[in-house]
């Protein structure tokens, strides 16, 4: 035990690993996001090809490639399940903590620096997208640390801020401009409050940039040399400009969205926020001041993070994710001032964390999940079959299959669900076909949601006398099949 207290990176990196790998090969890829990630890393893998993303066959330009690589060096290393899935994000989550703690440890102390890497580690937000199969454990490594290097550069020695251009590119690999976006917004800010615009004359701005470029630039020349407009259009006009101006979810687009991320995902620290700063008020006090230049950057970039998503149409919770870098070394700040039981309530987090992987999460995270309608799939002959869901559709059964699955609408309503130039229907890149032309086949197989309406395919089978056979699996879902050979054995 001595040791650990010694030696905090090891003491840490042990701590992150049992929360971040906590039963990771028992939580199923979920639908629709996890799977997304996970099925374009297989055919990565499959295909040989580790510059286009691909999913369904596809070619796919919904996010930049970094992430993609650590997925598929993982499938490639570990095979194509669920442990290999959370692996990077585990990982990356790792080293972030190990950042938060070299970062504020090195600017205010190691005390201050051990209690914001813990926050960080156990609050909900970070304990979730360090097991997550989406990009953002990755992305708020890169951008912690342009925030970081710029804040060294600023304060110790220039030669920091090529740091800042190295994991500003790496960010750009992995979210696409806004990777850049909002730390250099930030540092803008920053500058400007200082009233110090002239520091801009030495962050090394050409050679930095030509940097950059470089490293975040090679990759998308890559693509536009091998896919033109339809990157262009995809990547820059659908998952970028369109997320930006267009809600992809209507009814997420309040403005109080952000608000409860916040209470929610960087819980249990942020309800300690209210009570804190109405001691800092009571004591006519203020939790930091101008001259912590540390703090002032960190807030800016909090600030920068929270405006620009709540302001962009499209919102999702993991948006702000980013902000906990701040949150964690400014709550770790305010913990100096005031007492609190802070090293409880990150065991208490801890605990329930890990007891939530094992017996809560597991069967949560399967019923969000494809994988039990994939796994039957997987044991039924289905060569030249067509295998289709009617209405809804899941990526994590095409992943735990590995076969083709359509998705079947109505005739007249097919042209609709197609992709268009610069619309949501650029993401319905899975194979379409008429519910009308499956069910004309000799062989099918049709999944269904029991509980939605499907008169079309029980008419049809009434008109032809057809029974089919039928699966039924948790979750309203049922496997329903016409098959010449019905011994349901394995081609």
């Amino acid at each position: 035990m001595q040791y650990l207290k010694r030696h905090p990176y090891v003491l840490l990196t042990l701590c992150a690993l049992v929360l971040f790998l906590a039963a990771n090969n028992f939580l199923a890829i979920t639908d629709s996001a996890e799977s997304n990630y996970a099925l374009t890393a297989k055919e990565m893998v499959l295909s040989g090809n580790w510059v286009s993303p691909q999913i369904y066959g596809h070619y796919w330009y919904d996010k930049p490639i970094f992430y993609y690589w650590e997925l598929a060096a993982s499938f490639a290393v570990f095979g194509f399940n669920e442990f290999a899935a959370r692996f990077p994000a585990a990982i990356m989550g790792t080293l972030s903590v190990l950042f938060t703690y070299w970062f504020a440890a090195r600017v205010y102390g190691r005390r201050l620096g051990m209690a914001a890497a813990i926050i960080y580690m156990t609050s909900i937000e970070g304990w979730l997208l360090s097991k997550a199969v989406i990009t953002d454990a990755t992305l708020f490594l890169f951008q912690s640390a342009v925030v970081a290097f710029f804040y060294l550069g600023y304060t110790e020695n220039r030669r920091w801020y090529w740091l800042c251009y190295v994991f500003a590119a790496l960010a750009v690999l992995t979210k696409g401009p806004i990777g850049l976006a909002l730390p250099g917004l930030t540092a803008l800010i920053f500058l400007a409050l200082r009233h110090n615009l002239k520091e801009l004359l030495h962050v090394h701005l050409l050679s930095g940039l030509l940097l950059f470029l470089v490293i975040g630039g090679s990759w998308y020349v890559a693509m536009y040399n091998l896919h033109g407009h339809d990157f262009l259009m995809n990547f820059f006009g659908v998952h970028n400009f369109l997320r930006a101006t267009v809600p992809e979810h209507a009814s997420k687009n309040v403005w109080y969205f952000y608000i409860l991320v916040f209470f929610i995902g960087f819980a249990p620290w942020s309800f300690t926020w209210p009570y804190a700063l109405w001691k800092y008020k009571k004591s006519h006090t203020p939790p930091f001041t101008r001259s912590d230049t540390c703090a002032v950057l960190l807030s800016v970039y909090a600030l920068v993070v929270f405006v620009v998503f709540s302001l962009i149409a499209t919102k999702y919770t993991t948006y702000t994710y980013p902000m906990l870098f701040s949150l964690s070394i400014l709550t770790a700040g305010m913990f100096r001032h005031w007492h609190f039981h802070f090293k409880k309530a990150a065991w208490s987090a801890g605990i329930v964390y890990v007891l939530l992987a094992f017996f809560v999460a597991p069967p949560v995270m399967l019923h969000q999940s494809g994988k039990e309608i994939g796994q039957a799939l997987d044991k039924m002959n289905t060569d030249n079959v067509i295998i289709c869901y009617y209405r809804d559709y899941s990526t994590g059964a095409v992943f735990y299959s590995g076969k083709k699955i359509y998705q079947a609408v109505p005739a007249d309503k097919l042209e609709d669900m197609k992709p268009g130039e610069l619309d949501w229907n650029a993401k319905n890149v899975m194979p379409l076909i008429a519910i009308e032309d499956v069910l004309a086949q000799k062989d099918n197989v049709i999944i269904v949601d029991t509980k939605r309406d499907n008169e079309p395919i029980t008419d049809y089978y009434l008109t032809h006398g057809l029974i089919p056979d039928q699966l039924t699996l948790p979750g309203d879902v049922a496997i329903w099949s016409i098959l010449q050979n019905k011994d349901g054995g394995r081609a």
